[in-house]
């Protein structure tokens, strides 16, 4: 807390204030300076000692104190170090200025000399009526002649001590004032839920948000298709007869009988020639090209491998003698190509999830181009805000292509109207259902919670739809709580506020055993919680 704070707070003191009770509001002002305007005379204002105290609680508790006085009260205040001004204006000025100082007043001593000289009666002390002045008329006997004895001398009468004693009355008094036993009563009043209330809430449009958004979102086909290659190569078939041999298209060979190859096509194997050596025969050859009969990487066979004639008539064909031992095909190079492909193919379910990711881009796009002002509620969307995504009919089922694109649109336009309006106008109308709370219970403004459910615009107006939940609590009546635990210790007085709540009472000072009789010194100091102990929400479900 700042004691040179702009913004001063004005206490404004009554006649029977006690300085205790003024020392009480002064540590409670939330504000670093604190102006006192005392009513003409004041108890709390007509003494030195106060003054003093109430300028040491200001300065302990870290504030700046001024009064606005008559001038016998600015000038008590001069004494005790507390700023003194004429008028509020002043105490409240950004440059206050203060009043001009007046001098105390002290009892002046009127000496009387002459005929009143030889009575015998005590000098009277007068006081005046404004309290600050003091009048002590002493009547002395005539000077003594020059040259008399002195036996005849009239001493000067004592001051009378009367108003020291009265000082120390005052310090007393405000010292046993700052003692007197106090005690604060915290009430939590016990709280029950009140029936959750649904209405609707009218206010005005405030405007409409338009918007124009897209979205474009990859997608990739999990789809596969496999496909199986048959390897390939040529064989050479040997002719050991006389004649030409046929070898039709199609025509079986195969490596060790393990892995099966037919002839493309048909073609005719010349006859063998006399040698007259060794051997015999020079077999006549032919070239073919040959396919695997089993697709894949099984056909891919080694130059050589292939040397069985499966087709046994061509094979007896080409032997041309039974004697005859001599390999009738085979394959002068490896046999290649045969493999297995994966040929990927767009499903549904690969174009479904880039439609929902482009709901999702294109919702993420309204949310934060709808969510940039917090005061703002939306009507919900209209018939006519779709999205739309243009799906080509011939994407679904397309192979080798691995990854494509789809690309949606969404115009929006949409009336919104003030949250703090509608939530306003919902909890004053909460509150004017007071009578749910009950007879002796009233509802707890802090607790109100609003919920939004959704709204309409006709005729530019928004109706809103809202359900409004709140707690009631008891009623407390400071007098009768103050009637009830006066005078009884914290047990006793916990006993009697039994009902009302969480009850909390603090007495002081330390030595205080039961609670004041007197009414002003019980604060009570009522608090509140909602049901969660944390403030009241507004929710909005469009």
């Amino acid at each position: 807390m700042n004691p040179t704070d702009a913004d001063p707070k004005l206490l404004y003191l009554e006649p029977n204030d006690e300085i205790t009770s003024v020392i009480r509001r002064l540590r409670g002002a939330d504000a670093g300076r604190v102006v006192l305007v005392a009513p003409g005379r004041s108890r709390a204002t007509s003494s030195v000692v106060a003054l003093r105290l109430l300028a040491r609680a200001a300065t302990d508790s870290g504030r700046s104190v001024a009064l606005v006085a008559d001038a016998s009260t600015r000038a008590l205040a001069g004494e005790a170090g507390i700023a003194a001004f004429a008028s509020v204006a002043d105490a409240t000025s950004p440059t206050p200025s203060l009043a001009e100082p007046m001098t105390p007043t002290r009892a002046p001593i009127h000496v009387v000399r002459g005929a009143g000289a030889g009575r015998s009666q005590p000098a009277k002390a007068i006081l005046a009526t404004d309290g600050m002045e003091e009048t002590v008329a002493v009547h002395l006997p005539p000077p003594t002649p020059s040259g008399s004895s002195g036996r005849g001398r009239v001493r000067a009468p004592r001051l009378p001590r009367w108003p020291w004693l009265v000082g120390l009355l005052v310090i007393a008094m405000a010292a046993s004032a700052a003692l007197l036993p106090g005690a604060t009563v915290r009430i939590t009043p016990a709280t029950s839920p009140v029936a959750p209330q649904s209405f609707p809430v009218g206010t005005d449009t405030t405007g409409h948000a338009t918007a124009d958004l897209q979205a474009t979102r990859s997608g990739t086909a999990t789809g596969e298709r496999p496909e199986q290659v048959p390897a390939t190569g040529t064989v050479t078939f040997f002719n050991y007869s006389y004649v030409q041999v046929e070898v039709p298209a199609g025509t079986r060979v195969s490596a060790a009988g393990a892995v099966l190859f037919v002839t493309d096509e048909r073609v005719l194997a010349p006859p063998g020639l006399l040698t007259g050596g060794d051997p015999p025969i020079a077999a006549g050859q032919v070239s073919v090209g040959i396919t695997a009969v089993e697709s894949g990487t099984g056909g891919n066979v080694g130059a050589t491998a292939i040397d069985t004639v499966e087709s046994r008539s061509v094979d007896r064909n080409l032997q041309g003698f039974s004697n005859q031992r001599g390999r009738r095909v085979t394959n002068p190079e490896a046999t290649t190509g045969g493999e297995e492909l994966i040929h990927p193919v767009i499903q549904q379910s690969d174009i479904d999830a880039v439609v929902a990711a482009i709901e999702a881009d294109l919702q993420q796009q309204l949310t934060d181009a709808l969510g940039g002002d917090p005061d703002r509620i939306y009507v919900g969307p209209p018939a006519d805000e779709v999205t739309s995504i243009e799906v080509p009919p011939a994407l679904l089922g397309t192979e080798d292509t691995p990854t494509f694109e789809l690309t949606g649109s969404l115009a929006v336009d949409r009336a919104y109207g003030s949250r703090d309006d509608v939530v306003e106008a919902a909890r004053m109308t909460m509150l004017s259902l007071g009578g749910l709370a009950g007879q002796d219970s009233v509802i707890l403004e802090e607790s109100i919670s609003v919920a939004i459910h959704g709204m309409s615009e006709v005729e530019g107006r928004l109706e809103v739809q809202v359900t409004v939940t709140a707690l009631a609590a008891r009623r407390i009546d400071e007098a009768a709580v103050r009637e009830l635990i006066r005078g009884k210790t914290i047990a006793e007085a916990t006993a009697e506020l039994d009902g009302l709540g969480d009850i909390k009472i603090d007495l002081w000072p330390a030595w205080v055993e039961k609670v004041p009789v007197l009414d002003f010194r019980i604060d009570i100091v009522p608090e509140v919680k909602d049901s969660d102990g944390g403030s009241p929400e507004e929710s909005v479900n469009s």
